[in-house]
């Protein structure tokens, strides 16, 4: 079963026209990941990646095998269709949720670096399994883990960047 999480439209964006973002991103194949998602110009931290879109679904009509994002206790977006889908996971993200469902660089990307996200950001359903984690980064959790399920040190860390249903939730 796959795990992937769903990542909506690069063609709607807040703040930026959807040619600027065309412009900047693209899909090849990912060397750890299967497809995924790149830079294709040097972009500065802060700058707005991706809008996540979909079809808003329950939790009942999530087809776990296919790509989704939980946006909330039953509420998760599914398939967009769009090329962002394939945005990757990352224990040591270079990109991550600053404002509602929008995705932003934390830090500067380079020019051809794969665009990537920590997928326990989104996720806190309590009979979440987990999947193994292979991104390779030095800083790897070896699983890939519901956001409650985080060490307490780990979860505040990744707080600031979380989707806001996990930020309120697990305010200090």
């Amino acid at each position: 079963m796959t795990h992937k999480l769903q990542v909506g439209t690069h063609k709607r964006q807040c703040n930026m026209r959807g040619e600027e973002v065309a412009a900047m991103i693209y899909v090849r194949e990912s060397p750890q990941h299967g497809r995924g998602v790149f830079a294709s110009v040097p972009i500065a931290a802060g700058t707005t990646l991706i809008r996540f879109s979909g079809p808003l679904l329950s939790r009942a009509q999530v087809d776990f095998g296919d790509y989704h994002l939980q946006v909330g206790d039953d509420l998760y977006l599914g398939p967009s269709g769009a090329a962002d889908d394939f945005v990757n996971h990352s224990c040591a993200p270079n990109a991550g949720f600053a404002d509602g469902l929008v995705l932003q660089a934390l830090r500067d990307i380079a020019a051809h670096e794969e665009i990537t996200w920590d997928y326990s950001c989104a996720i806190d359903e309590a009979d979440f399994p987990g999947f193994p984690c292979a991104c390779g980064a030095v800083s790897c959790r070896g699983l890939v883990r519901s956001f409650r399920h985080l060490e307490p040190t780990v979860r505040e860390r990744l707080r600031p960047w979380a989707l806001p249903y996990l930020r309120d939730r697990y305010r200090p």
